[in-house]
C-alpha cells in the first residue's frame, strides 16, 4: 500500500534533514510529527501547522520544493490509474464510464499535462509554481470524472488536496519574485 500524503511530507522533511521552514515562516508536516500544535481545520486531514519561524535556507527549501513536486506529479500518476480502474467499474447507457468519449478525452489531457509537467524543467520558484499550478488543475479535473467517489477514505481527494496546499505554503513565489 502506497504512504499517505502525510507520510510522504514527513519523509520529504526528513530527506531534508529535518522540519524545513517555507519562505513565509510556516511548516507542514503531519499530526504526528507537529504534536501538541493547536488545533486547526487541516488537523483533520492528517497535518499540522507551525508559524512564525525563520525560513529554511534556500538549498534546503530548493531541495525540498522538488521534492513536494515529485510527490505531487507521483499522486497525479497515481489518480489517473485509479480513476481509469474506477470508471471501468461503472456503467451508463450499457458501456462502462471509460468508454465515454468525453471522458477519454478529460484522461488523454490530464496524462498530456502530467507529461509535460514531468517533462519541465523547473529550476526557479516560478518554474515550479507554474508546474504547481498545472498539476492542481490536472487533480482537479480527475475528481471532477471521480464524482464524490473522489472523497471516499480509499480514494485521492484528501491527499491531492493535501498536496495543493502544501504546494501553495512552499511553492507559492514571493512578491519580489513576481
Amino acid at each position: 500500500m502506497t504512504p499517505d500524503f502525510p507520510a510522504l511530507l514527513d519523509e520529504l522533511h526528513r530527506r531534508c534533514d529535518g522540519q524545513v521552514v517555507s519562505s513565509s515562516g510556516h511548516v507542514v508536516a503531519s499530526t504526528e510529527a507537529l504534536p501538541g500544535v493547536p488545533w486547526q481545520p487541516l488537523e483533520r486531514l492528517g497535518v499540522a501547522v507551525l508559524p512564525e519561524r525563520p525560513p529554511s535556507p534556500a538549498a534546503t527549501a530548493d531541495r525540498f520544493a522538488d521534492g513536494l513536486l515529485d510527490v505531487h506529479r507521483d499522486l497525479v500518476r497515481r489518480t489517473i490509474d485509479h480513476a481509469m480502474r474506477h470508471l471501468d467499474s461503472r456503467t451508463s447507457d450499457g458501456g462502462t464510464l471509460l468508454s465515454k468519449q468525453q471522458v477519454q478525452a478529460t484522461l488523454a489531457d490530464v496524462a498530456m499535462e502530467l507529461w509535460e509537467c514531468e517533462a519541465a524543467p523547473a529550476a526557479d520558484r516560478q518554474q515550479r509554481w507554474a508546474v504547481h499550478q498545472r498539476l492542481t488543475t490536472a487533480a482537479r479535473d480527475l475528481l471532477r470524472l471521480l464524482g464524490a467517489s473522489g472523497f471516499l477514505a480509499d480514494s485521492p481527494g484528501r491527499d491531492l488536496h493535501l498536496a495543493e496546499v502544501v504546494g501553495n505554503v512552499y511553492l507559492h513565489p514571493e512578491a519580489e519574485d513576481d
